[in-house]
């Protein structure tokens, strides 16, 4: 690390943890998972009753879609609702 001067301050080392947190995520030995306070959120959100509602939620649940297989299927019929022409009800 020091050949690329790198330098760890010891304050935010954490040794011998099973994962750590790290950019909004969890890293560990079976690899990345999502924060579970932040699938908590998405979770719990109220449910959209306007398409300005909706775009909110579809961006906080788009934060973790690489945890989710197949998320753009799923969203498709909530993203198809954010078109101009869509009707809301």
């Amino acid at each position: 690390m020091r050949e690329n001067r790198l330098y760890a301050n010891i304050n935010k080392c954490i040794f011998g943890a099973e994962e750590i947190p790290f950019l909004g995520c969890f890293l560990g030995k079976d690899g990345v998972r999502a924060d579970p306070e932040k699938v908590c959120v998405i979770a719990q959100w109220p449910v959209p009753d306007s398409q300005k509602d909706l775009r909110k939620w579809l961006g906080l649940a788009n934060y973790l879609h690489k945890y989710s297989a197949n998320y753009a299927e799923m969203a498709r019929p909530l993203t198809n609702l954010l078109k101009k022409d869509a009707v809301w009800s």
